[in-house]
């Protein structure tokens, strides 16, 4: 029989790990209480055991709790067990799906070079009937946004991955500033844009059970522009001139900022804010067609340009394989 003494050695140290985890003490609360009964019925067992060894062993083992099987003692293996890795701590790799809505920064058409005249440029380098430079402002619409990642955690804090995002439906809406063309020169094109980034992730400390995260990445972008239309109702109804449309491909960025919150060991739900620089809009040198009251013709014009930026709001599923 252990004697109160060394009984003391183990709860004492049971009492040190509850005090340093808070969340055990609820668990181990109820069986500490007992400890002292504990031990002055394993002091009165002690006195009352013969000295003849053949008495010990007849004695039933059930006369008297066996330490062993006491509350703090049991306690111990679950102490002791490693517990489930959390998502956000899991290294190796990951798959992200999402979707979201962007709307964009104000941007224009303008000529590439407003100085050219093999082919002639279509705005010019003078000012435009409001003093602004010759040029179509407005901005691009709201688009829906699907994105696909696979990444790869690394540290508990640091993880990367390689992000292909699409924007189908970039519609530019805007009014230009010709001269002698009216008050009101409507702008209207269609473009699309398919990017692909590699993004790097730090995940802050956890808040409230849900861990914020900020995000940056480099890529590129190719944006597809279906054409652009000029239309003037102060000449006629059906007064426009539409340029050639065009693809360009070049340096894209983006920069994130968002919260993941854990659905289960493996699945987490990621909710963030994007914004996207995806580089320039281009129509191409070629044949715009000019509609007027008196008929129609072609003409070879210098192709222009227009910045795409955007932000939104992104939700995705990610995965931890």
């Amino acid at each position: 029989m252990p004697s109160p003494d060394r009984l003391r050695r183990p709860v004492a140290a049971l009492v040190s790990i509850a005090r340093r985890a808070p969340g055990l003490r609820l668990a181990l609360g109820s069986s500490l209480a007992a400890v002292p009964l504990l031990l002055a019925g394993a002091a009165a067992a002690a006195e009352a055991i013969p000295a003849d060894p053949m008495a010990s062993s007849a004695t039933p083992s059930s006369a008297t709790p066996s330490p062993v099987t006491a509350g703090p003692v049991t306690a111990s293996p679950a102490i002791g067990a490693p517990a489930a890795v959390a998502l956000d701590d899991r290294r190796g790799p990951y798959l992200r799906l999402g979707a979201g809505l962007d709307w964009s920064a104000p941007s224009s058409f303008r000529d590439q070079d407003c100085s050219s005249t093999s082919p002639p440029a279509l705005f010019g380098c003078g000012a435009g009937q409001n003093g602004r430079s010759l040029q179509a402002a407005g901005s691009f619409s709201q688009t829906p946004v699907l994105d696909g990642a696979l990444g790869y955690r690394f540290t508990p804090w640091l993880r990367a991955e390689a992000l292909l995002s699409w924007r189908p439906q970039l519609a530019f809406n805007g009014q230009s500033n010709f001269l002698g063309a009216g008050s009101s020169q409507p702008v209207s094109g269609a473009v699309e844009s398919l990017a692909a980034f590699a993004v790097a992730y730090v995940d802050l400390p956890r808040i409230a059970g849900v861990r914020p995260f900020l995000g940056a990445g480099v890529g590129g972008a190719r944006n597809q522009l279906d054409g652009v239309t000029y239309r003037f109702p102060s000449i006629a109804a059906n007064a426009t001139t539409t340029s050639a449309g065009g693809s360009s491909s070049g340096f894209a960025y983006l920069l994130t900022a968002g919260v993941a919150v854990p659905l289960s060991e493996r699945l987490s739900l990621d909710l963030a804010y994007r914004f996207s620089d995806l580089g320039q809009v281009r129509s191409r040198s070629g044949s715009a067609t000019i509609v007027r009251p008196r008929g129609t013709r072609s003409l070879t014009i210098a192709g222009t340009e227009a910045d795409l930026q955007t932000q939104g709001l992104q939700v995705s599923l990610r995965y931890a394989f």
